[in-house]
């Protein structure tokens, strides 16, 4: 079954959790190991779907620059109830990819 990118479930699952454990491999190795994946408006975050989409846009700072955290909760379908999903978004990605982006940036340059 596809999902609204046109991309197989399974296989976005398999990404997911390889990156998953890529990260938690990064943050082990820095001894800032983490082991729950944050919840924000009652449902676990899509880290993966967090990095790519945020990585997609150009980046943290560019993300941060142009104030695109509300297009990017949008996307996550949180409850209307959510009202600081931007926030949070923004404060995760910060604490647990923010620093694993930049290796990796600096890896592909």
């Amino acid at each position: 079954m596809a999902n609204s990118t046109g991309k197989n479930q399974p296989d976005q699952r398999r990404k997911g959790l390889a990156f998953l454990d890529e990260l938690r491999q990064f943050h082990h190795s820095r001894g800032s190991p983490f082991k729950k994946i944050p919840v924000v408006g009652g449902k676990e975050l899509d880290l993966h779907a967090l990095y790519t989409r945020v990585t997609t846009l150009g980046g943290f700072g560019k993300v941060s620059e142009k104030n695109q955290w509300g297009e990017i909760v949008e996307e996550f379908n949180f409850p209307r109830s959510c009202s600081n999903a931007a926030f949070a978004l923004k404060q995760y990605y910060l604490r647990l990819t923010f620093k694993f982006e930049a290796l990796e940036l600096t890896a592909t340059e």
